[in-house]
């Protein structure tokens, strides 16, 4: 039985060269550290039953902002869950291991549908599994949320195109979460894929001539509003934030374009940084044999005459120049493209089309010789770029007491403190106070408990009071004395809640409640759930009508 599976089985025997090191004990260095912190920021939420999580309390040096209002939240989702057993550092190392072993067989399944053979399908799925900014993401950038983007991607056109060949109840309902899924993973990968999406349902439609593209539009509707409670505020209520922080200074994208050089001739690999000119002291290469394989594609369709493959070349040569300094006019005249940050995240088109191309080149000879040259592909790949997969320091000894506590902690917690500021506030250069702060008058504070989403404090005021709490001021923080709602005010550089109280004792509470756009995205989602459960369960629905 297992032997039917056999090419994922390789693909799954491959993948222990480029994921051993999450095996180790401890923990490994990364430039974007804050994995840790997110998980545990989202197992908070869920323990205070702020579902969906958009408030964080204990990031923004302390004063909290809204990072999962924003930020891409299915790998969280996934880690706050498995946090109960795994632990904070060892669910970090889980939700590396997760996209690093799915990229590969996601993008076999998709290259054997299109192409049609299962040994072109697995030498696109080793060509994914291999490619040198996928180890960039995992073992340089730890850029968690991009790694799941890169693996389910493939997943979302392999269902699309099994839906518009045959419109039946798994394919509607698997294309509708693997795009729902994609959407609430990583917001920039969301702007580089969905314009690639869109081309290949348009070559579906005209070029498959297939009749299910109501099915599909069905489909694309549910999966979106799956993600609605998360991709809408995360658009509408990007207004509330300092989007400005994201494009400043060492992340404009001027900084960061990549030469020829880097792209096709460098074997440099490094754990630097990203920095203006040639002397990057990380690699940005496509990776050998990925472009070579890509040159193979021509041949293809001087051959076969295949759009398709046309339209991959294409992709992949564009998403090529749009690494390179020669497409800054592209970047001025296209506004939103700056929140991409660095112009080489287009690599990740680059790898996601070299290797659907660099499969298909088994197509070039006999069927019977395929397999003796996808063998070939597959040890070429593996020989060239193994090496590349693995951490550059490991913190054996590290665990979660030491993660979350002392310096550490609060290296965490200041870290990214611009990113998400409400709009107004400066960035705190200290942390926020352990509890609220009488700035004017005489009160005594106590019993102060900080959630996710709310806060809690008794005072007895003395003399008429100004309270001012540890905790920015973002819609709709709502505060309550006594059960009473009353007004607030940020008059203050860091625009941190404040209020005034009399003479008298109190019971002050707080909560994050949601605007009318969260309150109906939530809405639109639930709706969403509640039809796929029901087309899960309807035994009666095998075709969309």
């Amino acid at each position: 039985m297992l032997l039917k599976y056999w090419p994922i089985l390789v693909i799954l025997g491959l993948s222990t060269l480029i994921v051993w090191p999450l095996f180790l004990p401890g923990y490994f260095s990364h430039h974007d550290d804050l994995q840790v912190m997110r998980i545990f920021e989202m197992r908070k939420c869920f323990e205070d039953l702020q579902i969906p999580c958009r408030w964080v309390p204990d990031m923004g040096f302390g004063n909290g902002f809204p990072l999962f209002n924003y930020y891409g939240v299915l790998p969280y989702y996934i880690g706050a869950i498995l946090s109960l057993f795994l632990g904070f550092i060892g669910v970090a190392k889980a939700l590396f291991f997760m996209p690093l072993i799915l990229g590969g067989i996601s993008m076999y399944f998709l290259a054997k549908e299109i192409w049609g053979s299962e040994w072109v399908g697995l030498t696109a799925g080793a060509l994914y599994l291999f490619a040198p900014y996928r180890s960039l993401d995992t073992y340089v950038r730890g850029a968690i949320g991009e790694s799941f983007a890169l693996a389910i991607i493939p997943l979302v056109f392999y269902f699309g195109l099994r839906l518009s060949r045959e419109s039946n109840k798994s394919n509607f309902i698997y294309f509708s979460v693997s795009l729902g899924s994609f959407l609430i993973t990583h917001n920039i990968m969301i702007m580089l894929f969905t314009p690639i999406l869109v081309l290949f349902l348009i070559y579906v439609k005209f070029l498959e001539k297939t009749k299910n593209i109501k099915a599909l539009l069905q489909s694309l509707i549910l999966g979106f509003g799956l993600s609605a409670f998360f991709l809408v505020p995360a658009f509408l209520e990007k207004n509330l934030v300092q989007t400005e922080t994201l494009t400043r200074f060492d992340l404009d994208f001027r900084t960061h374009f990549v030469t020829v050089k880097q792209l096709f001739l460098d074997r440099f690999w490094g754990y630097g940084a990203s920095v203006l000119g040639p002397n990057d002291t990380i690699s940005f290469q496509i990776g050998w044999p990925h472009w070579w394989l890509a040159g193979g594609g021509l041949l293809i369709f001087l051959k076969k005459r295949n759009f398709l493959m046309l339209s991959l070349i294409g992709i992949f040569l564009f998403s090529i120049f749009m690494t390179h300094n020669k497409s800054a006019f592209v970047w001025e005249k296209i506004g939103i493209l700056r929140y991409t940050q660095f112009p080489w995240r287009f690599l990740s088109v680059s790898i996601f089309s070299a290797s659907l191309i660099g499969g298909s080149t088994l197509m070039i000879i006999r069927k019977s010789w395929q397999k003796y040259l996808a063998i070939l592909i597959i040890i070429l790949t593996v020989a060239l770029n193994f090496n590349y997969f693995k951490p550059d320091k490991f913190y054996l000894n590290l665990t979660d007491q030491q993660k979350l506590s002392g310096n550490l902690w609060d290296e965490q917690r200041k870290a990214a403190v611009s990113d998400y500021l409400p709009t107004g506030a400066y960035p705190p250069r200290e942390a926020a106070p352990t509890k609220p702060q009488v700035k004017e008058g005489k009160a005594e504070i106590k019993n102060f408990i900080n959630k996710s989403n709310s806060w809690q404090f008794d005072v007895d005021v003395w003399q008429k009071s100004k309270i001012e709490m540890p905790v920015f001021d973002f819609p709709n923080w709502q505060v309550f004395v006594n059960g009473q709602k009353i007004s607030h005010n940020k008059d203050n550089l860091l625009k941190r809640i404040q209020f005034n109280l009399t003479e008298g004792s109190f019971k002050v509470t707080g909560d994050l409640r949601n605007t009318l756009v969260r309150t109906l995205s939530n809405l639109l989602t639930l709706i969403s759930l509640m039809v796929l459960i029901f087309l899960y369960y309807d035994k009666k629905f095998k075709k969309l009508k």
